[in-house]
């Protein structure tokens, strides 16, 4: 098998970590519920959350939070950074 390559009925999930400074606050959260509503409208769009958002914060400090994925195609991951706000910061990791 090559590296990359999924066996068959494998399901390959990733947590993806974020973090957002408490300076764009304001403008990062419109743009996660908007992001939110799109992936909402469209579900075939992004990967199959198997574990939603959670978000974990002390007051002054960052916003952190992470998402579990599962059976994601190249075209979702794709989709999943753009619709990303550019205030935050990503990483995905597979499990």
């Amino acid at each position: 098998m090559e590296n990359g390559e999924k066996r068959k009925n494998e399901r390959v999930r990733f947590i993806e970590f974020y973090e957002v400074e408490p300076e764009d606050f304001a403008e990062a959260i419109p743009k996660f519920k908007e992001a939110t509503r799109i992936r909402n409208a469209d579900l075939d769009r992004i990967p199959k959350i198997i574990f939603p958002n959670h978000i974990m914060s002390v007051p002054g400090s960052n916003w952190k939070g992470f998402t579990i994925y599962e059976d994601a195609t190249e075209e979702q991951l794709n989709n999943l950074v753009i619709f990303h706000p550019p205030e935050a910061t990503f990483q995905f990791i597979p499990l």
